[in-house]
């Protein structure tokens, strides 16, 4: 794949919320007020990342070579068990038909094509916790490939005591990290421009069921087949989400490269994890160095990202 270059980033966490609403354009901030939570931190994520692009247009046409790919692992799951309640409570009179409408996982992507007039591609992709460098991975071969000319991408979820209780009762959540509500999106450009923050330079995913690394080392070889670089080319390693990314990173890297923590606070954050992790550790890696994150989800599901850091060598 030929390095694409990201020119924006963006990130959204709990508490951080309300404020980014508030700085949006009033435009965007209205229809972010009436949207479930999950669409409020794909609008205000992606906002943040498009301005840092200059790209941020909220007035005029739309602009068909421009898209966006998200990821969620549960996406409108608050918005679906909100729509249940009222109609087991109240009956069908209570059904809001606008909450209907946000009970369908691609509605965030619908809403940050509207708001920000992306005429492209208005992509969702669920794949467990990794979705979210899915749907990085998926822009990237849309720009490189020449389809489109930029991309927004990245991933998130939203908290809830009705998604906490849903995981629980299935046994998902081990009670080791803390839920919270996390977005992360990049902006991709087909055109380097200046100040931009790094390139994507391959990606593949794959699966990998429990107890075997098989598929994630599957996953680094092919990301890197695809970035055109060597095992030995490889600057530094995240391993992100279950121990088989520590475990495959061994196999398919060697241990000479460093392995990075990227968070301070460790929590769930489901699709936004990946993307979360690849900002932090792009700002501290040397510039022009391959960086290799990988991200194994509980599901089976396993997403690996090439990138580089922009910068003077």
């Amino acid at each position: 794949m030929n390095p694409v270059a990201m020119t924006g980033a963006a990130t959204m966490l709990a508490g951080d919320l309300t404020e980014a609403l508030d700085g949006l354009p009033e435009v965007v901030r209205a229809r972010a007020l009436r949207a479930e939570r999950v669409t409020q931190l794909a609008l205000a994520a992606a906002g943040g990342a498009l301005t840092q692009a200059v790209q941020a247009d909220v007035e005029g046409p739309a602009r068909p070579r421009c898209g966006v790919a998200l990821g969620t692992a549960f996406g409108c799951f608050l918005t679906n068990a909100a729509y249940q309640r009222r109609l087991a409570t109240a009956g069908t009179r209570a059904a809001s038909p606008r909450l209907f409408a946000a009970t369908v996982s691609n509605a965030a992507a619908g809403e940050v094509s509207i708001c920000y007039r992306l005429g492209g591609p208005a992509v969702t992709l669920s794949a467990g916790a990794v979705a979210g460098l899915c749907a990085i991975g998926h822009a990237a071969d849309l720009v490189a490939s020449g389809r489109v000319d930029l991309m927004v991408a990245g991933g998130m979820d939203a908290r809830g005591p009705e998604l906490e209780r849903w995981l629980a009762d299935g046994g998902l959540v081990t009670g080791e990290a803390p839920i919270r509500d996390g977005a992360a999106v990049v902006v991709l450009e087909a055109t380097p421009a200046a100040g931009r923050l790094g390139y994507v330079l391959g990606h593949a995913e794959a699966f990998a069921p429990t107890n075997d690394s098989a598929g994630a080392t599957a996953a680094i070889r092919h990301a890197l087949d695809d970035a055109g670089i060597a095992p030995a080319d490889v600057a530094a390693v995240v391993p992100v989400g279950s121990p088989l990314a520590a475990e495959a990173i061994e196999r398919a890297v060697g241990g000479a490269a460093p392995r990075l923590s990227w968070s301070r606070e460790p929590a769930e954050t489901f699709a936004a994890g990946g993307p979360l992790a690849l900002l932090a550790v792009l700002a501290v890696t040397p510039v022009h160095a391959p960086l290799l994150v990988l991200q194994v989800c509980s599901s089976g599901h396993v997403a690996a990202v090439v990138a580089a850091r922009w910068g003077e060598a």
